[in-house]
């Protein structure tokens, strides 16, 4: 079994919240880590996901989350390290997770928080998420990047944090491809072209994050994937991933499965399902290169990068 690594999961706040029980050794989740021992060898980037509108301090719920996140690797370190790149640790036997953010609204307006954010391990983060903040606006609303925003990215790169255009609106993402000075990302986003969803991704957007060197997670929600809005399917996933490969090539496909922040019926419940959504892909055309770049390589390289 090839390695996999997925850039999206909202497991530590379905965790938190009591949205799933269990820990993340074995839990009603999409992601413990019965899933990945079965799988293989599963590098998971788990995002610290506040909803700015239910809490008083986003800050201080994004610092209860990473809490409980350095309380779930520690329970179970001997079966999960967590990394800042997926080339940090070579032992086989120990499953990786990398730290994230969704919603940089967490910063409070306050530019040191990205340091902070950066010595707790966050390697990405999403400007937005589906709420205006002090940085931008969500995929539904209108207006460009904030003052603020510019600051941000520029903090952001220098302490090496990918800046992820996930949830970001159309005006807001060419105002990041037009200022990042290094590649960025859409850890979980789809193809509009296939399903005219504004969480998903313009053909334009599409080569713009492939000519900047970045990288699009193929995203398992079923209102992103198709008309079904009850039903995440292989066969759509399938259409999203070779669309993104057409347009975009083989090196800017990945994995951004946004379990646990995602409901419905999943044909892909688990990591170890995984493994039919790779052989539909074969049987469409993708080369075995070609996935092996999606289930981890690309990845690989976008996070390994300037560390």
């Amino acid at each position: 079994m090839q390695p996999i690594i997925d850039l999206h999961c909202d497991t530590i706040h379905a965790l938190h919240t009591g949205e799933c029980r269990g820990n993340l050794g074995l839990s009603d989740a999409h992601v413990d880590l019965r899933w990945m021992d079965e799988a293989g060898k599963v590098t998971t980037c788990f995002a610290l996901f506040v909803d700015m509108q239910a809490h008083s301090s986003p800050w201080e719920q994004a610092k209860n989350l990473y809490e409980r996140f350095q309380e779930e690797v520690q329970a179970f370190n001997s079966r999960i390290v967590q990394v800042r790149s997926p080339k940090e640790h070579s032992d086989g036997a120990l499953h990786q997770a990398i730290l994230t953010v969704e919603e940089l609204g967490i910063l409070e307006g306050r530019l040191d928080r990205v340091a902070t954010i950066a010595s707790w391990g966050v390697r990405l983060a999403t400007l937005t998420w589906n709420h205006e903040n002090e940085l931008g606006y969500p995929h539904h609303m209108k207006g460009t990047l904030k003052p603020f925003a510019y600051e941000v990215i520029e903090a952001m790169e220098h302490h090496n944090i990918l800046v992820d255009v996930s949830h970001l609106n159309d005006e807001g993402f060419f105002a990041v491809a037009g200022s990042a000075k290094r590649p960025f990302l859409a850890s979980h986003s789809n193809a509009r072209a296939v399903t005219n969803h504004s969480r998903n991704l313009s053909d334009e957007m599409i080569r713009k994050i492939a000519d900047a060197g970045g990288i699009i997670g193929l995203n398992f929600c079923p209102s992103f994937l198709s008309e079904d809005w009850g039903h995440s399917s292989i066969e759509a996933m399938v259409a999203h991933a070779m669309h993104i490969h057409q347009v975009g090539g083989s090196s800017v496909l990945a994995l951004g499965t946004d379990f646990d922040g995602i409901s419905g019926t999943l044909d892909v419940e688990h990591y170890p399902q995984l493994a039919m959504l790779h052989e539909a892909l074969l049987k469409a055309g993708l080369s075995s290169d070609a996935l092996e770049k999606m289930w981890y390589g690309n990845a690989l390289r976008e996070l390994s990068e300037g560390l």
